[in-house]
């Protein structure tokens, strides 16, 4: 199935997944934790992935020394390059990614007007979305995924993950250290 064929997967995973982040949800912000919603078909993986900006960067604050500009700069060139699940044979690559981060030094890392209105607003509390397309071209022989997530950054303690598929859908926590899954299906 083409990639654009799943964008209206993920909607509904979004909307009606206990991990879509609202107001009236008390975890929607919580240091440690971070959200990873997958749309699978065939060998196509619509991702969407959601964590305070302290989890992957350390701070949540506009970056202020060069060192917090090469820490966000390194980050968020990594979350582009890598994927954020693959299968343990390693072979998804990324067909397309963005990251909206509200204090993205590089133009080509894109940050939403709404973290652009709000960019002094809520420094306490912000956080870095990104978005990936996968090809996983063994998807469909693997039973169990992995997630660098865990391993590549030390603050995140417990990564969620929500998935709906032809298969059906699921959900399961990785804790702090594990890096492995399996969808269930």
């Amino acid at each position: 199935m083409h990639a654009a064929k799943l964008r209206p997967l993920l909607l509904p995973l979004l909307i009606a997944s206990p991990l879509a982040v609202s107001t009236e949800n008390p975890t929607a912000h919580q240091h440690g934790h971070a959200e990873l919603q997958l749309a699978l078909s065939g060998q196509t993986v619509e991702l969407y992935a959601l964590s305070p900006a302290y989890n992957l960067l350390g701070f949540e604050h506009e970056p202020r020394t060069s060192e917090e500009h090469q820490v966000v700069d390194t980050t968020i060139a990594w979350l582009h390059e890598t994927p954020l699940i693959n299968t343990l044979g390693l072979n998804c690559t990324i067909q397309a990614s963005e990251v909206r981060y509200a204090f993205a030094s590089d133009h080509n890392h894109h940050g939403s007007e709404h973290e652009s209105e709000n960019k002094g607003k809520h420094e306490s509390h912000t956080d870095i979305e990104i978005s990936q397309t996968l090809s996983c071209p063994d998807l469909d022989a693997a039973s169990l995924l992995t997630s660098p997530m865990g391993s590549r950054f030390s603050a995140l303690e417990h990564l969620e993950i929500a998935w709906t598929g032809p298969d059906g859908q699921g959900s399961l926590r990785l804790e702090r250290g594990e890096t492995s899954f399996q969808l269930g299906r």
